[in-house]
């Protein structure tokens, strides 16, 4: 693999102290930086998807199908439901607004592509009708030799067969930044992803090349992550923590898998080796992370070497692969800017054409930060512009999701257990009460609350608020989390304390909206940021301060040695502040 060299950063360096205080924040929906294609869509000539034809805007599913069959368009979805199934043709870009939602029918799937080449497909929600155990079709299909297709930041979710297939010689594909999960709509077979149908399908030999990158396989799934016959398929810097797994990836006949520098959290099982159907050709595990993985399998053979390059996360300390998990965890799904919102946007990209800010550095260096600083990386996400001013008339609601309650007890230095609410209704939501480490992250339209509790956070009952914002009338949901010690102890005062600081993050959080050349997203008061050209200087920390990517890779660190900081970074773009327990998101213009 060709990895990316640091960038030469200057860096002086002087601190002063400054206390800290814990506090919980506002979260607000997360827009996510136009990562560049890679994998296996760049080869074979590239993938352009409409690029170089006109664009149309839909609002209405006829139209939606009429123009994504003819393909030779760029397609803008604007937000509401769409019921499928969406047949999609050749050298078209399917963008989705925040909002848009592709259904899958009781029979047949939400999107289909049959044959088709030169497709990119970004920035959408496809909600399957539900998993059940009998034969039906995915909810989102990429079949009979389609060639060169780019899905990127998508949701896919309750696929009635599975979410996502992959079969009958297609080729050059790449799945990136995307989500897959179950809910509670699904009662068996939630298995997600195939590559390669059938043990006979010998004409698949030669094809199936598919990368998948930066891709969360979430609550509710159980197996296929993916399940790969005959392909060669790439498959890095993904992360695996799926409560209800029995196997993640299971390489089956003449199956050729890179497993690369992924992260595996609380699994049954990383590789199923399944030889049953006929010899494997290679399923070789490189530099992965493994936490909590009950059931070790090593790979076997030595997998293909990639055509192509590919920036990738290092793995190999719990620092930075819980830094990788959160910018996943942060961007995968539907989080693209609405078009027309961002410049940096290029539905119809190729990877030759558009610089990321993840090629601004990769480093070995090795980061000390505690799990629970690394979850708050969650909170450091601003509104999304498509948030910002709007209002929705009407009323909004709150629906509760996820295996987690609203009222549970956890302890210091452990993680929550995940729970969300769909917001209708409104434009976004936020949330104050909770204890530190963990936050509450806008995805799309779900209002996700999570992390792990800071080792040091005060114990005793949180009593939290989730609150919409932009509805004429808001919804609010109340909970409690409740924080013990080791010992099993609970202070009965902490509550109020964390109440009593919440009022300072949202003055500070406010102060700095107006800021014409740096965006700021602050977790916490803890220290001041400003910018002169692309040199960022540091104020107030005590501890000391790491520099990200927006990938939540390392590109230098600075210690703690009084009074001020200054930082210059090699490009305009977007980067991750971290200093002890606070993280703020930094866009450099």
């Amino acid at each position: 693999m060709n990895y990316l060299l640091s960038k030469t950063i200057r860096v002086a360096a002087t601190f002063a102290a400054l206390a800290v205080t814990t506090a919980a924040v506002p979260a607000f929906a997360v827009t996510s930086p136009d990562f560049p294609m890679a994998g296996f869509a760049t080869q074979n000539g590239g993938t352009t998807g409409g690029k170089g034809y006109s664009e149309v805007t839909v609002d209405n599913v006829n139209d939606l199908k009429s123009y994504a069959k003819a393909g030779n368009k760029i397609i803008y979805v604007k937000p509401g439901t769409y019921m499928g199934p969406v047949e999609v043709g050749s050298n078209v870009t399917i963008y989705g607004y925040q909002g848009a939602i592709i259904a899958q029918p009781t029979s047949g799937s939400a999107m289909k592509l049959s044959g088709s080449k030169n497709v990119i497909i970004r920035n959408l929600k496809f909600k399957g009708v539900g998993a059940h155990d009998d034969d039906d079709e995915d909810c989102l299909q990429v079949n009979h030799e389609s060639k060169n297709v780019w899905i990127d930041h998508v949701d896919v979710y309750d696929g009635h067969d599975g979410n996502l297939d992959i079969t009958n010689a297609s080729d050059y594909v790449t799945i990136s930044w995307t989500k897959f999960s179950y809910t509670s709509a699904s009662t068996g077979h939630q298995f997600s992803n195939l590559i390669g149908n059938s043990k006979t399908k010998t004409s698949d030999r030669g094809h199936l090349n598919v990368t998948i990158h930066h891709t969360w396989w979430a609550d509710g799934v159980v197996e296929r992550m993916p399940r790969v016959r005959f392909g060669k398929v790439h498959v890095a810097n993904n992360l695996f923590d799926s409560k209800n797994a029995s196997y993640c990836v299971r390489a089956a006949i003449e199956a050729d898998i890179r497993i690369e520098r992924n992260v595996f959290i609380g699994v049954q099982k990383a590789l199923d080796l399944y030889t049953s159907d006929g010899a494997i050709t290679a399923a070789q595990m490189i530099e992965n992370y493994e936490e909590n993985v009950k059931k070790k399998q090593d790979g076997t053979g030595t997998a293909f070497k990639p055509s192509y390059s590919m920036s990738l996360t290092d793995v190999s300390t719990q620092a930075k692969a819980y830094a990788l998990r959160d910018s996943i965890k942060l961007y995968a799904g539907a989080t693209l800017p609405d078009p027309g919102k961002s410049q940096t946007v290029t539905p119809a990209s190729s990877s030759s054409e558009v610089q990321s800010s993840s090629s601004v550095a990769v480093s070995s260096s090795s980061v000390a930060v505690s799990s629970s600083s690394v979850a708050k990386s969650s909170s450091s996400v601003a509104q999304s512009s498509s948030s910002q001013g709007e209002v929705v008339s009407g009323t909004a609601t709150l629906t509760k999701h996820g295996s987690g309650s609203a009222k549970q007890e956890v302890k210091q230095g452990e993680s929550i257990e995940e729970f969300y609410f769909t917001v209708a209704g409104a434009t976004g939501a936020t949330v104050t009460g909770l204890p530190d480490g963990v936050v509450g992250t806008m995805k799309g339209s779900d209002f996700y609350i999570s992390g792990t509790v800071a080792q040091n956070a005060a114990v005793g009952a949180y009593n939290f608020t989730v609150t919409t914002t932009g509805a004429t009338t808001n919804a609010t949901k109340n909970g409690t989390i409740t924080v013990v010690g080791a010992n099993g102890a609970v202070a009965e005062s902490s509550s109020s304390s964390v109440e009593s600081s919440s009022s300072k993050v949202e003055s500070s959080s406010s102060s700095e909206q107006g800021t014409t050349s740096l965006d700021v997203a602050a977790i916490a008061p803890h220290f001041n940021v400003s910018v002169d050209g692309r040199v960022l200087t540091v104020q107030g920390a005590t501890q000391t301060a790491y520099l990200l990517d927006a990938q939540g890779r390392l590109i230098t660190k600075v210690q703690s040695l009084g009074g001020e900081s200054s930082i210059t970074v090699p490009r305009a773009g977007m980067y991750l502040l971290r200093v002890g327990n606070e993280t703020r998101r930094i866009t450099v213009r």
